[in-house]
């Protein structure tokens, strides 16, 4: 995933993407707990969807891989060789991710979505 992304999808439409793939969503959770953002960058807060029993749950996180050793969050690494047996995973909802090219600021960004769907997600690991 990016460094910069986009949350425009609704509850309605949330919950009719997971109840497409057979799982549930809990009774307490609403829109709010879907909150919409143009921009979300590392070390923002954003929600993500994470396993609940036999359903999905959502919560908010920092978005962001935590750092290894000294430095700040990792956005983009890669996951060959890496060992995730004791992580927990997560979905990041996104309507759009950005992308940006260029030297000198600012640069220009571009901005990427599905075009079959209207939910897509990253992922992210929970240590």
């Amino acid at each position: 995933m990016c460094n910069d992304y986009e949350q425009h999808i609704s509850y309605a439409e949330y919950r009719k993407a997971v109840q497409e793939l057979d799982l549930s969503t809990p009774e307490h959770q609403s829109e709010t707990d879907l909150p919409q953002s143009d921009d979300i960058r590392i070390g923002d807060l954003g929600p993500v969807m994470r396993a609940s029993g036999n359903g999905i749950e959502l919560s908010l996180m920092k978005f962001g891989f935590p750092p290894k050793g000294r430095g700040g969050p990792v956005f983009n690494f890669r996951s060959e060789g890496q060992d995730f047996s004791d992580s927990k995973r997560c979905l990041i909802p996104a309507s759009a991710f950005f992308e940006f090219t260029g030297k000198e600021y600012p640069k220009a960004k571009y901005r990427f979505t599905c075009p079959l769907r209207d939910v897509f997600g990253g992922h992210q690991v929970l240590r």
